[in-house]
């Protein structure tokens, strides 16, 4: 699935945290900090898009442009 196709909901959302617990809960050598990092390795694909987007518009208000 192409991540330009993925919508972030209510449902998704859910299904994630939820996997996150039950990362925490099932293992427990995992600590807080990776449950973040897990929770941010799974939304990532959904603000790939808003964070490419919004750091165009801030090299056009501070007049510098990328390469690529």
């Amino acid at each position: 699935m192409s991540t330009s196709n993925r919508t972030l909901n209510q449902e998704v959302l859910l299904e994630i945290m939820q996997k996150a617990y039950q990362l925490g809960v099932q293992r427990k050598d995992i600590n807080l900090g990776m449950m973040i990092d897990t929770l941010t390795c799974e939304l990532k694909p959904y603000f790939e898009h808003d964070i490419q987007l919004r750091s165009y518009r801030e090299r056009k208000l501070d007049g510098t442009e990328g390469i690529g």
